[in-house]
């Protein structure tokens, strides 16, 4: 393969009809702008150039090969601004993962208010609860909750705090009763969010720290099946607050033990470090974080009050 920077000097060099010139222009020395001459004509066994003191003048062979260099050249120029152009937003394409509920509640709700603002560039959303492979590149962008990203080889930007809620339809509580203190949930039914520690809840109150080993007949990787469950009545499940909050806020959920608080998570975007990231996708990543920058998604904020206290909870 044929260096670029070589087919730029002779065509630099034909430009101007000056070595001395030419190498200016190319930003290098008139020994060296000789050199990549010569070179070239020896690796192509043709002379290319006809030199007098006064004039360069191409021969037949160097008018064809400067036609096609000149062609060569401004395609490479023009691949450069199309990259350019990509990446500084004006259209392109990111591919983004996220997990099924908040993908289906929030971030596609989201992505169709920034294509508004954007119609130029194209969205492509995975909904999974598997964290998507970003070295490969099946996914530009991931967005998930974590307590903590550990993530050593990829950058993970903050987007909001979000809090984890303990719930229960009424009509669960009206035939069950109500726990008053975590230990209480070993006499109930609790949805398990399959997780790593999925089914060991930490509750931190007055008492300090209290981790519960709880059971129940469910367990889903999918928050959308424990709030189905939970909403028709099967028990009891601790879910993002971003998930409940309509239903808090509805009365179809109570929230329960609220005196007592389970781990927060973080909402994250997750990418490739690359100190030349496109920028639709710095873009987007800000979206997302103004977008969620107050509690009106119900990241964080309480949206109902909590269960009153019933009866103990029935064996």
């Amino acid at each position: 393969m044929r260096d670029l920077n070589v087919l730029a000097t002779f065509v630099a060099v034909v430009k101007a009809n000056s070595f001395t010139l030419a190498a200016d222009h190319c930003g290098i020395s008139k020994a060296l702008a000789t050199r990549h001459i010569q070179d070239l004509e020896l690796s192509l066994g043709v002379k290319l150039l006809n030199r007098s003191t006064r004039k360069i003048g191409l021969t037949q062979a160097g008018e064809r090969f400067y036609d096609r260099c000149t062609r060569i050249l401004a395609d490479a120029d023009q691949a450069v601004q199309d990259v350019a152009e990509l990446s500084r937003g004006s259209h392109g394409l990111i591919r983004i993962s996220t997990a099924i509920t908040f993908g289906r509640m929030h971030l596609l709700p989201a992505v169709h208010d920034f294509l508004i603002l954007n119609p130029s560039i194209q969205i492509e959303v995975t909904l999974s609860e598997r964290f998507a492979d970003l070295i490969s590149g099946n996914a530009d962008l991931v967005v998930r909750l974590a307590e903590e990203p550990r993530l050593s080889n990829l950058v993970a930007r903050r987007l909001a705090p979000a809090r984890w809620v303990l719930v229960s339809s009424p009509e669960y509580i009206g035939r069950h009763g109500v726990p008053t203190v975590p230990r209480d949930l070993l006499e109930y039914n609790c949805l398990v969010y399959d997780r790593p520690k999925g089914g060991d809840w930490r509750f931190k109150g007055k008492e300090g720290e209290q981790n519960i080993k709880v059971t129940g007949n469910l367990r889903s990787n999918v928050a959308d099946g424990l709030l189905d469950a939970t909403l028709s009545g099967l028990g009891i499940a601790a879910l993002p607050s971003f998930a409940v909050a309509p239903y808090l806020a509805s009365g179809q959920l109570v929230e329960l033990l609220s005196d007592y608080a389970l781990p927060e998570s973080t909402l994250y975007a997750v990418f490739l470090p690359d100190r030349r990231l496109p920028e639709r996708i710095r873009t987007f990543v800000q979206f997302l974080a103004d977008r969620f920058a107050d509690d009106a998604h119900g990241f964080v904020g309480k949206t109902s009050a909590p269960a009153h206290p019933g009866p103990h909870p029935a064996r």
